[in-house]
């Protein structure tokens, strides 16, 4: 006669309970999140962002939330933190219309204009990284398709189609996947989220090299400690305290900041 190991127990009741908190936490976060929307239809920002938050910790930041939580930092006159989470929300939402819009909203309200870019950097933003990624694995697909076929049929308009399928196909993912690069690129790129200068070295007590205002977007080139050395969109560099800065690619609760 077979009976159950005490272990074997033990992992069917914790098994469970998992099964139990799960939904739990789910409607937990839900419950944070109509919270935070409830609070900002009152124009409490400042508790709509924490339950935000509260809500992100649960289960992660999603496009809605990041969207909403950039509407309540922006309200409050925190600029630095809502266009860090506009922007992330745009990795997650890239074609959302109510983003772009929002966030040139809130550059132009703060002359944070930004110098005319290539048209290869405008066209990265049509679509996200993963978007232009899966395009150009799609038309690599169809181009290798078409290729392989090419060697098995013999009739001459099959082949003439193939050859313009290959053509397009080839082009299509030359051009997609240095796009996705350059987005991706992006990801990298972070935001300072309170107006600050620049320091000559990464000291506390380090010479100011100029004034840098909250909301500008910067790339880090190089870490110490707990400072960073961006370089603004102008080409000046500067270190930067890491509590002053919120990298874009960073969905996790640690940034925004609040």
């Amino acid at each position: 006669m077979n009976h159950f190991r005490p272990r074997t127990c033990q992992w069917i009741f914790l098994f469970l309970i998992l099964c139990l908190l799960l939904p739990i936490s789910a409607l937990q976060a839900a419950d944070f999140f109509e919270q935070g929307n409830q609070a900002y239809m009152r124009k409490d920002y400042r508790a709509a962002i924490t339950y935000y938050l509260q809500a992100a910790k649960k289960q992660g930041f999603s496009a809605s939330l990041l969207y909403n939580l950039g509407n309540s930092y922006a309200r409050s006159g925190k600029i630095g933190p809502a266009i860090l989470a506009y922007e992330q929300a745009l990795l997650l939402a890239p074609t959302n219309p109510d983003l772009h819009a929002n966030i040139e909203s809130i550059r132009k309200a703060n002359g944070l204009y930004q110098p005319n870019q290539p048209w290869w950097r405008r066209v990265t933003t049509v679509l996200g990284a993963d978007q232009w990624l899966l395009l150009s694995g799609i038309s690599f697909v169809f181009f290798s398709s078409s290729l392989l076929l090419l060697v098995f049929v013999r009739t001459s308009w099959v082949i003439k189609t193939l050859k313009t399928v290959a053509v397009i196909t080839l082009v299509s993912t030359l051009l997609a996947l240095p796009l996705a690069l350059l987005g991706y690129r992006h990801w990298h790129d972070g935001v300072v989220l309170t107006s600050t200068r620049l320091k000559i070295s990464p000291f506390a007590e380090a010479a100011s090299t100029g004034a840098i205002q909250e909301g500008r977007i910067v790339t880090p080139v190089k870490t110490y400690k707990d400072f960073v050395l961006v370089r603004d969109i102008n080409g000046r560099k500067g270190w930067l305290s890491t509590r002053e800065l919120g990298m874009i690619g960073r969905l996790d609760t640690g940034k925004p900041a609040s």
